[in-house]
C-alpha cells in the first residue's frame, strides 16, 4: 500500500464519535420500556455474618412496591459459572444471585426490591430489616487459611508452575536475594456504573437484557443454561458503553436477577447501579503478596527464581476463576532467562469484594515483582541495573523460546523477540545517560527524584476467535457484521479500515445490537 493509504502510525478519523458528540448515545440508562418495574439490590452492611432473618414486611406495605425477593425466590438457579479456566476445586466457592444463609463481604446482593419507580424502589430497600449474627472475618490472604463454610477452607486450590531444577540452582548460588512484596486492591471506576434492563418478550417467547458489554454471547450462552432456554431464546442487547477496564460486562447476581424478574413477573426490569454500588459491588482486583527469592552466580546471571505468592479473591469465585492467579504464575520470568522456576500461587477468599480480571490481568502484577527483583539485584552486586537486565536478557538467537510450562491451556512460547535491541533503542529515546547525569545533580541540590525501568513480556495472538460475515454490494460498498463487543476502544474504526475507508459497520448505536 501507498504512504497515504496506511493506518497505522497516524491518526484517522473515528467513526464511532458523533452520535457521542451530538448527544445521542444510548447507554443503560437510557433504555427504558413501557410498564416497567425498578430493582434495588438491598446488600449487606457486614463482612461476615449468619443470616438470619430479613424482615421486609414495611417494605411490602408501600403503595408501589410489588415484591422483595430472597434466597428462597432464586434458589432453582445455579450458581454463576465461569467464562475462564474454570477448575473443579472451584465449583463449590461460585456465587448465588443472593446471599444463602451466610454473607460473605460488605455489599453482598442480600435481597431484591421491585417498585414502580427508582426512588420507591430505594426507599423500601432502606426499610429492609436484616438480623445478621457476625462472624470471624479473614482479611489477610497471606496468612493461615480458616473456613469458607463447614465443609471447606478458605484455600480452594494452589497454582502450580516450574521448570528446570530449582533446588540446584539455589544449592550453586553465589547470592540469593529475598523480598516480600505486595500489590494493593484497586478496581475501575468507569464513568457509566452498570447497568441491566430485563425484558420478556410473550408473544416470541424471548428473554432480552439490555445494558450488556463485553462478553455478550458468552453471558446469553450462560444466562439461556441457567434458565433451562434454548439460546435463540435469550438476546442480549450491547449500545453505547461508559468505560470497561475489564470488570463491565462479566456477569453479576444482578444481572441474573433482573432476568428472573422479568421471567416470573412478565414485566420489564431495570436496575441501573449506583457509584456506591459500584465501589463495594463491582469486581475488584490485583491483590497479591509475593514472598520471591533469586539465585544468582557472582556476575549477576540468575540461576533461578522461587515464587510463592497469595492471591486474594474474596468472597467468592467469579467468572474469571484463576485466569488472574494463573497468568501470574506463568508471566513473572518475563523477558529474562530463567533456568530453574517454581511458582506457587495459593488461591484465598476474604471476607471482600470478589475479585476479577482487571485491564492485563497478571501482567502489572508480575512485572513489579519481577522488576523490583530485578533491581534488587542490581542493589545487591553492585552491578548497574540496566546491565543487570542486559546480561539476563532471552537473547534473540535463543527464539523460539519455551518457559517450559504454560497457562489458560497455551503453552508459553516466545516465538521471536530482540529484547536488547528494545532496550538499547529505549535507552537511546530516552537519552539515558544524560537523564541521570541530570538526576544525580538534582539529587545533590535537595530534590527527591529518579527514574525508573521496566521491561515485561505480552501475551498476543490467542484468540478469542469470533465469527464475520463481509457482504459487498454492486456498488462496491463493504458491510461488515461483527460480534466483538465495542466499548471504547475503537472497535468500528478498526474493522472499517482493515475492510476499506468507506466500509459500514452493522451493528453499533445509535440502536443496540442483539446477541443473536
Amino acid at each position: 500500500m501507498s504512504g497515504a493509504k496506511k493506518f497505522v502510525g497516524r491518526s484517522v478519523p473515528r467513526l464511532e464519535d458523533r452520535p457521542l458528540l451530538l448527544g445521542q448515545g444510548r447507554f443503560a440508562a437510557d433504555i427504558s420500556f413501557p410498564g416497567q418495574w425498578h430493582m434495588r439490590v438491598v446488600r449487606s452492611p457486614v463482612a461476615h455474618g449468619r443470616l438470619r432473618k430479613i424482615d421486609a414486611k414495611a417494605a411490602l406495605a408501600l403503595p408501589g412496591v410489588h415484591a422483595v425477593w430472597t434466597y428462597a425466590d432464586v434458589a432453582h438457579i445455579p450458581p454463576i459459572g465461569f467464562r475462564l479456566t474454570g477448575l473443579t476445586a472451584l465449583g463449590p466457592y461460585r456465587q448465588s444471585a443472593l446471599a444463602h444463609d451466610i454473607v460473605r463481604y460488605v455489599g453482598e446482593p442480600v435481597a431484591a426490591v421491585f417498585a414502580a419507580d427508582p426512588y420507591l424502589a430505594e426507599d423500601a430497600a432502606d426499610l429492609i430489616e436484616l438480623d445478621i449474627e457476625p462472624l470471624p472475618v479473614i482479611l489477610d490472604a497471606a496468612a493461615a487459611p480458616g473456613p469458607f463454610d463447614a465443609e471447606r477452607g478458605s484455600e480452594p486450590t494452589v497454582i502450580e508452575k516450574k521448570s528446570g531444577d530449582i533446588d540446584a540452582a539455589f544449592a550453586a548460588a553465589t547470592a540469593i536475594i529475598e523480598l516480600d512484596l505486595a500489590i494493593g486492591r484497586h478496581s475501575g471506576v468507569p464513568l457509566e456504573t452498570r447497568g441491566a434492563i430485563a425484558r420478556y418478550d410473550e408473544a416470541k417467547d424471548v428473554l432480552e437484557m439490555h445494558g450488556a458489554a463485553k462478553v455478550p454471547h458468552w453471558n446469553r450462552d450462560r444466562l439461556a443454561l441457567m434458565f433451562g432456554r434454548a439460546t435463540d431464546k435469550v438476546q442480549l442487547y450491547e449500545g453505547h458503553v461508559g468505560g470497561g477496564f475489564g470488570i463491565r460486562g462479566e456477569m453479576y447476581p444482578e444481572d441474573v436477577l433482573v432476568c428472573a424478574a422479568a421471567l416470573k413477573f412478565k414485566k420489564p426490569i431495570k436496575w441501573i447501579e449506583d457509584r456506591r454500588e459500584h465501589l463495594i459491588a463491582a469486581n475488584h482486583s490485583r491483590q497479591q503478596h509475593h514472598k520471591i527469592r533469586a539465585a544468582i552466580d557472582g556476575d549477576g546471571h540468575i540461576l533461578g527464581i522461587d515464587n510463592e505468592f497469595f492471591h486474594d479473591n474474596g468472597a467468592y469465585m467469579r467468572t474469571h476463576a484463576a485466569t488472574v492467579p494463573d497468568l501470574a504464575a506463568a508471566m513473572l520470568p518475563g523477558p529474562y532467562r530463567v533456568p530453574a522456576y517454581r511458582a506457587r500461587g495459593h488461591i484465598r477468599l476474604t471476607n471482600k469484594t470478589p475479585c476479577g480480571t482487571y485491564r492485563s490481568p497478571g501482567r502489572y502484577e508480575t512485572t513489579f515483582v519481577r522488576e523490583r527483583l530485578i533491581d534488587a539485584i542490581a542493589a545487591r552486586t553492585g552491578i548497574d541495573a540496566i546491565e543487570i537486565r542486559r546480561r539476563n536478557l532471552i537473547d534473540k538467537s535463543a527464539m523460539p523460546y519455551s518457559l517450559g510450562f504454560g497457562t489458560l491451556g497455551t503453552d508459553i512460547i516466545y516465538d521471536s523477540g530482540d529484547y536488547a535491541m528494545l532496550m538499547d533503542k529505549l535507552l537511546a529515546a530516552a537519552d539515558w545517560t544524560a537523564m541521570q547525569t541530570a538526576l544525580k545533580h538534582r539529587r545533590a541540590a535537595g530534590e527527591k527524584v529518579g527514574c525508573g525501568f521496566a521491561m515485561f513480556v505480552e501475551k498476543s495472538g490467542l484468540g478469542p476467535f469470533d465469527k464475520v460475515r463481509i457482504e459487498v454490494s454492486p456498488s462496491g460498498a463493504i458491510e461488515v457484521v461483527t460480534g466483538v463487543a465495542s466499548i471504547g476502544q475503537g472497535v468500528e474504526t478498526a474493522k472499517s479500515r482493515t475492510a476499506r475507508p468507506t466500509a459500514s459497520i452493522r451493528g453499533w448505536a445509535p440502536l443496540p445490537r442483539a446477541s443473536r
